[in-house]
């Protein structure tokens, strides 16, 4: 049993429409709803900053409604895609250290939800260890923490020391722009859709914290505003920041998909916004200067997805061996029952060797099944034996 995948990312597709296909509110439901229209045994979902993934496990997968724009991969390919992701190859920048966390993450949800089962647990714990023998093979154990490196730059190029940061969001690219702005000199604030989050990460890193609800009726005091929630719709509107008078300069970096911040925030004219889209630009910068490792991992890359198809492959053996197994155990168990109600009128003796005929035809009929056989032939020449017995 081999994955496909529907794969929507950047730059391939836009980002607009990367977010669009972003579902955080109601995801169990759709997640239950795909799997219903796929016909999928297993299904996982994976969201990240510029992309959103379906693996699916048997069944159509083209069958889910509204992913016609998305890239298809199976077979060898949807292997070697998650190992490049696994890996971080597939990252803005190469060597994004992320990438395992979220897919575990993801396959949690899927099997929390009930779509997800062994099958795609294995090969995703399979695929991971991979991604990291080849991250380890290209040197890229040091893969930078997704678009967040590039935010950090940017804030410390445009900023001077002791500028005021507000940081939105407890996600992995917050808390490490919340670790390493400080660093940098600057005074960071925390804050969240759920307070009681925001409490608890400032508290462990020594920071401040501030109601969300504030920052979202008027940023003043801040001289940047870092967001990266996962809220499905905008958190910073004009309609609120529209009447409020002209200040010093604030600067958005909007690390959200969706986008946090709307847009038109960049009419007002203290308001300088960045979005996702220009640091995806500047890591594609670094991707480029190190192409020759994503080169490299062409052979390897090769050879690690063979293995992952062959081990998929005994599992599915094994599976349907497994499956078969009980299918002979219920079938022989029905027998026993049977032999039972009517040889109950038996001698002790008898019963023995009924008991020791059905125990030995049962072994010999799993052994022909693992051996490629005809196990029904055992089952049929028992119950045939036992008829003549009785009558």
């Amino acid at each position: 049993m081999e994955p496909v995948l529907l794969s929507l990312h950047a730059p391939v597709h836009e980002l607009d429409l990367v977010g669009r296909h972003v579902i955080r509110e109601g995801l169990p439901a759709r997640m239950k709803a795909w799997r219903q229209e796929s016909g999928a045994r297993e299904l996982v979902y994976l969201a990240t900053c510029q992309r959103v993934l379906w693996m699916v496990w048997e069944g159509d997968a083209a069958r889910i409604k509204g992913l016609e724009p998305a890239l298809r991969y199976e077979g060898e390919a949807a292997w070697q895609h998650l190992l490049g992701l696994a890996a971080g190859l597939e990252s803005a920048n190469l060597g994004d250290r992320e990438i395992p966390d979220q897919m575990k993450d993801a396959l949690a949800q899927a099997r929390e939800i009930g779509v997800a089962g062994e099958e795609s647990h294995a090969a995703i714990e399979d695929i991971i260890r991979e991604g990291q023998r080849l991250r380890a093979r290209l040197g890229l154990a040091d893969g930078s923490v997704s678009v967040a490196t590039a935010a950090l730059k940017h804030l410390s190029e445009a900023l001077p020391r002791g500028a005021s940061i507000v940081v939105v969001g407890v996600g992995p690219m917050s808390r490490y722009l919340a670790e390493r702005l400080p660093e940098r000199g600057f005074k960071v604030t925390l804050a969240n859709r759920t307070q009681v989050k925001a409490d608890e990460m400032a508290e462990e890193l020594g920071l401040s914290s501030v109601p969300l609800a504030q920052v979202q009726r008027d940023p003043a005091g801040y001289d940047a505003l870092v967001t990266a929630t996962g809220a499905p719709q905008p958190l910073f509107t004009l309609e609120a920041w529209g009447g409020l008078p002209k200040r010093p300069s604030l600067r958005i970096l909007d690390l959200a998909l969706p986008v946090d911040s709307e847009p038109g925030l960049q009419q007002l004219p203290w308001v300088h916004r960045v979005d996702l889209g220009v640091f995806l630009a500047e890591t594609a910068t670094a991707r480029a200067q190190r192409a020759e490792a994503a080169v490299a991992a062409e052979p390897i890359l090769a050879g690690a997805a063979d293995r992952l198809r062959r081990r998929a492959l005994m599992r599915a053996k094994k599976r349907d061996l497994r499956d078969a197994q009980n299918r002979l155990n219920g079938s022989w168990d029905a027998l026993e029952r049977e032999a039972i109600g009517k040889l109950s009128n038996l001698s002790e003796e008898q019963k023995a060797f009924i008991s020791d005929l059905l125990q030995r035809g049962r072994t010999l009929a799993h052994r022909a099944l693992i051996q490629g056989g005809k196990p029904e032939e055992h089952l049929a020449n028992v119950a045939e034996i036992l008829q003549l017995g009785a009558s």
